[in-house]
């Protein structure tokens, strides 16, 4: 009899562990690969870039060519999707205005890189008429990542 509830109360205890430290182990190794990312993302940004274009022209040449010609900021707004926890590179981009448009017409737009298994993907994710901090701030599918500066030894003189 002492045997059949411990063979009952053993999986309610490892039930009851999994639910207390599911997010905290999954948030710890989420983590660990960020500083890893943030690199290989600043790398490889020239490159991912042209084929963040390259994907759109696939599919509408035009928006291609307007991508194409736009103006890439530097800074780089690190995000996480809440839905798929896939860590992102959030990327302003503005473009020229047209000369046949309303003045009060935005001009800008957040590229979306998105990094998943070790590699970062660009696939032509853009949020039209958004700023990278406006995304995260108005969309609550996108959470910010802090960035943490680690501090570089001291030379000794």
């Amino acid at each position: 009899m002492g045997w059949l509830i411990g063979a009952g109360v053993l999986p309610l205890c490892i039930i009851a562990a999994w639910c207390i430290l599911h997010r905290p182990l999954r948030m710890f190794f989420e983590d660990l690969h960020v500083d890893q990312a943030r690199e290989s993302f600043r790398h490889r940004r020239e490159h991912l870039e042209a084929e963040f274009v390259t994907s759109l022209a696939r599919f509408d040449r035009e928006e291609g060519l307007r991508w194409e010609d736009a103006q890439w900021h530097d800074e780089i707004l690190w995000a996480r999707d809440r839905q798929t926890r896939h860590f992102l590179a959030l990327v302003c981009v503005h473009f020229e205005p047209d000369p046949f448009e309303e003045p009060q017409i935005r001009r800008h737009a957040t590229a979306v890189f998105d990094f998943h298994k070790g590699r970062w993907r660009a696939e032509g994710k853009r949020l039209d008429q958004v700023r990278p901090d406006e995304a995260v701030g108005r969309n609550r599918r996108y959470e910010p990542v802090a960035v943490v500066h680690h501090p570089s030894p001291r030379q000794v003189d």
